[in-house]
């Protein structure tokens, strides 16, 4: 397992409820974004396929485990790091850190689609090898 990927994000109003912790779903989001931003940054061949709905990710699986909170401007740190994969499927783990400590990790299981037939396809050799060459250190 390797790192591949790093995004910072602050907790602002809008990610907490009236306690000013942070919603459960605030999480999610950013580690949708993390992931996005990881296929804008090191996959940029692969817009053209999402904004054509020809070949995209979908989210089969995610399995999500809460630690500890985060509250109102904290600074969070969040790490994707590639598991392994599939003929057709992806797996990642997403970090989520405050402080340098663990609040909040992310198992994901992605499918690459075939937009035409919107059912799973092979994921083209040359995305799994930069997926495996990528690394943060």
């Amino acid at each position: 397992m390797k790192k591949i990927h790093e995004d910072n994000f602050t907790v602002y109003y809008e990610n907490t409820d009236s306690s000013g912790l942070t919603y459960h779903t605030s999480y999610l989001c950013w580690a949708e974004r993390s992931r996005s931003n990881l296929l804008r940054i090191n996959f940029p061949e692969t817009l053209s396929f999402l904004q054509k709905n020809s070949f995209f990710f979908v989210v089969k699986q995610i399995k999500v485990d809460f630690l500890k909170p985060s509250t109102l401007f904290d600074d969070l740190h969040l790490e994707t790091f590639f598991v392994g994969n599939s003929y057709t499927s992806i797996e990642l783990l997403q970090k989520l850190n405050l402080k340098k400590k663990l609040i909040c990790k992310m198992n994901v299981f992605l499918v690459w689609i075939d937009g035409q037939s919107k059912k799973p396809s092979k994921i083209p050799n040359d995305i799994i090898s930069r997926f495996k060459s990528l690394s943060v250190v």
